[in-house]
């Protein structure tokens, strides 16, 4: 039997995905001609706060959730038509909302890997190498992280970077990482007969924005890009120029399976921001007990706690 081709059929296929939190987005899919391209927020490249709102994009304080009146003043939120960027604001977004004077990304998404690297060279960072393994985070982000080291040394416990990438991330990174993701999907689900060799081919060949999210329309259909093919890669990795890594204020562990090694971590305000990616920590600089009030929710997963926008 030959394989399915999916986004063919211009006439029936409508595409639903999970998006905000027990809402559901019905997009009508003409075909991937003439809708592979996302729309991304554009970046911007300077630490200074975004552009007021104008009037078409303005939005009251009554009509905004408690996350989006604890973003950064000025923080462009995603336009309506714009579902890859909610949905990362709504997975990934808790690091929007980090406080202890941490600087914040300006948009969702970096477009470009210029933008991301001019904006990435005006924070204040810190160096230091842990384990043989150079790790850059954000000033505030470093000086809690080694706090908490040093708690955890007098427990005779260790926290350790995961990797050379554990840290700071350059936009070429995260591309690197979504390719291992990307690639390795797309030739599992042609061998599987979900796939046709040409529509695999075509996925590959996109430019970044329309590759995202076509990745996730084909998510929406049950094709996933996690590395065993059983959930969203957005559990794993994050688009190229999304990754809380690119903000410096998140690290992957080694020790991540300990509890006690979480505990001490919370308690230096390091949390786990992004369901099932198990090793990955966020810098939120607060307590635990004032999550909810940034507007985050607390879930519980295996014995792990996250928090997420709510």
């Amino acid at each position: 039997m030959p394989p399915k081709k999916l986004f063919r059929n211009k006439s029936l296929l409508s595409v639903c995905l999970f998006l905000l939190g027990g809402g559901w987005l019905s997009l009508g899919f003409p075909g991937p001609a003439k809708e592979s391209a996302a729309t991304v927020s554009p970046s911007n490249p300077t630490i200074a706060p975004a552009p007021e709102a104008t009037d078409n994009t303005a939005i009251t304080t009554r009509d905004r959730s408690l996350f989006e009146q604890n973003l950064p003043s000025g923080f462009p939120l995603p336009e309506a038509s714009d579902w890859v960027a909610q949905r990362l604001l709504k997975e990934h977004g808790a690091v929007f909302v980090a406080q202890d004077s941490v600087v914040h990304m300006p948009s969702v998404i970096f477009a470009h890997a210029e933008d991301c690297a001019h904006w990435q060279a005006q924070v204040s960072t810190r160096r230091e190498k842990i384990g043989n393994i150079p790790v850059e985070l954000q000033t505030e982000a470093m000086k809690a992280l080694l706090a908490a080291r040093q708690e955890a040394a007098q427990k005779n416990l260790r926290i350790t970077p995961r990797g050379t990438w554990a840290a700071r991330r350059s936009y070429r990174d995260t591309e690197k990482i979504w390719s291992r993701r990307v690639l390795p999907g797309l030739a599992h689900w042609q061998q599987r007969g979900k796939l046709s060799a040409q529509e695999a081919a075509r996925i590959r060949g996109l430019e970044t924005s329309s590759q995202i999210k076509e990745i996730l329309l084909l998510e929406a259909q049950g094709l996933y890009f996690s590395k065993h093919f059983s959930k969203s890669v957005l559990s794993s990795a994050s688009p190229p120029g999304a990754s809380q890594h690119i903000a410096m204020l998140a690290l992957d562990i080694n020790e991540h399976s300990q509890p006690t090694v979480r505990a001490i971590l919370a308690r230096h305000g390091w949390f786990q921001t992004v369901i099932s990616d198990l090793p990955h920590f966020t810098y939120l600089g607060t307590t635990q007990e004032r999550l909810p009030a940034l507007g985050l929710k607390k879930t519980v997963k295996h014995d792990r706690v996250y928090w997420t926008p709510a």
